[in-house]
């Protein structure tokens, strides 16, 4: 059974895609951001952090990923398709947006290769990390779900 989300649902989850994505561009500011101040808009400021206008495009880029995860994991919208293909069609969106965001807003140069593969390492682990907290937060409440009709169980006897 599929609980109803409600728009504070939706605001969460893009929220939560907002702040992992501020926490990453951080993290690589500090480690690479004088090196891409000239090459990248998102390290325009260099190791002193992000600017407002990134800020907002990658907001912008997190309410888009939700309405995408929302597109591709509501069982009314999309019912034909398995979890694997659903995840796929996900990530090949997710990546076409990124393509255009970073054509739009010259996030980096699109010829650059070096530029890519930072892109497609970074997005390979928080992928990796947000499918771990995603499965991690599904058996927790899957073991809740069992102990508590265990003692559903009990009380019926």
């Amino acid at each position: 059974m599929e609980d109803r989300k409600t728009i504070i649902d939706y605001a969460g989850q893009v929220l939560i895609t907002y702040g992992f994505s501020i926490v990453a561009l951080n993290l690589i500011c500090i480690l690479v951001g004088e090196d891409a101040r000239d090459v990248s808009s998102i390290f325009s400021l260099g190791k002193e952090g992000l600017s407002t206008e990134t800020m907002l495009q990658f907001l912008g880029v997190s309410v888009c990923i939700t309405g995408l995860r929302t597109l591709f994991f509501t069982d009314r919208i999309i019912q034909q398709m398995s979890i694997t293909v659903r995840t796929v069609c996900m990530l090949l969106s997710i990546i076409l947006l990124i393509v255009l965001c970073a054509a739009a807003f010259h996030w980096f140069p699109i010829g650059m290769w070096k530029a890519w593969a930072g892109f497609i390492i970074t997005f390979t682990i928080c992928f990796s990390c947000s499918m771990s907290v995603t499965r991690l937060k599904e058996k927790t409440e899957n073991r809740k779900m069992e102990e508590a009709l265990r003692r559903l169980k009990e009380q019926d006897r």
